[in-house]
C-alpha cells in the first residue's frame, strides 16, 4: 500500500503530501467539523488539548476541564478561555 493511500480515500483530489498551506487549512477545518458532528450525534463530547489542559466540549458549547483525580479522569470545572 502506498504511504498516502489512506488520504486518497474519499473526496481528495490530490495526495496529502502535495497540499499547500491553504489547502491543508481547508482539510483541517472540514475534518474538525466532521469530527464534532459525529461525536455530538451520539451524545459524546469532543476531547482536545488547549493551553496544556484536556478539554471536553459539548454540543451546547459547554467546555469542561478533565483532570486525573486518584487515577480517574474527571470533569473538574468549567473551562472559560
Amino acid at each position: 500500500m502506498k504511504e498516502d493511500a489512506f488520504i486518497l480515500y474519499g473526496h481528495a483530489k490530490k495526495p496529502f503530501n502535495t497540499l499547500n498551506p491553504v489547502e491543508l487549512a481547508e482539510v483541517n477545518n472540514r475534518l474538525d467539523k466532521k469530527i464534532r458532528e459525529r461525536a455530538w450525534a451520539v451524545g459524546s463530547p469532543v476531547y482536545y488539548g488547549e493551553n496544556g489542559l484536556l478539554i471536553a466540549e459539548y454540543k451546547d458549547g459547554k467546555k469542561m476541564i478533565i483532570e486525573d483525580v486518584n487515577g480517574l479522569l474527571i470533569e473538574t470545572r468549567e473551562y472559560r478561555a
